[in-house]
């Protein structure tokens, strides 16, 4: 991976978004590991593909809330274990502010990517999780997770922003629905 001359190891690992996502993994893995062994021991036969799914929805359920709501706190854990102090960081909870006018459309960014490819990975793995689990279902599930997720932030600190709702739900739908039509095709197919 080519770094720039001011990019150090503390600066990617805890100031980009790949950095955030190698803080999370090992948190994501874990939880996923743990919900397999204990829907292992209470379903023993099934195919493995049928344990793995569910498994990694958790693991992606797992990593958006530490992502969205837990990133600091995981941070400042991880410079304590690398550097032995503490990182300095100040938390500010109970921070009310809220953007509720959708304006993403006038500086689209890669903060905004960002939001829609972060809820990309629900709208295949939420039908796994949940065998019942429909189009209408997938969405619905990702639109209350995402404001959920939302309605919380400003008790860590973080702002709601009705901005990245819409576009969570716009990364549900567009996965969503290339899940569910090519789900379609192949059981037209056979």
């Amino acid at each position: 991976m080519y770094f720039p001359e001011d990019m150090n190891f503390q600066y990617f690992f805890f100031d980009t978004y790949p950095g955030y996502f190698l803080q999370v993994l090992p948190i994501a893995l874990t939880a996923g590991i743990l919900y397999a062994l204990c829907r292992g021991r209470r379903r023993s036969r099934g195919s493995a593909g049928g344990a793995v799914w569910p498994a990694l929805f958790v693991c992606y359920l797992t990593g958006l809330i530490c992502l969205t709501l837990l990133i600091k706190i995981i941070g400042d854990i991880y410079y304590y274990l690398f550097y032995h102090m503490p990182s300095g960081s100040r938390y500010f909870q109970f921070v009310f502010e809220y953007d509720l006018i959708p304006d993403f459309f006038l500086h689209f960014g890669s903060e905004n990517l960002g939001n829609i490819l972060m809820y990309l990975p629900f709208g295949v793995l939420y039908p796994q999780f949940s065998r019942r689990a429909g189009w209408g279902r997938t969405v619905a599930a990702g639109l209350t997770v995402s404001l959920a997720i939302e309605l919380v932030q400003p008790l860590f600190g973080r702002s709601f922003d009705i901005n990245d709702i819409i576009l969570n739900g716009i990364g549900v739908i567009l996965s969503a629905a290339v899940y569910f039509a090519l789900n379609a095709a192949l059981r037209r197919r056979r």
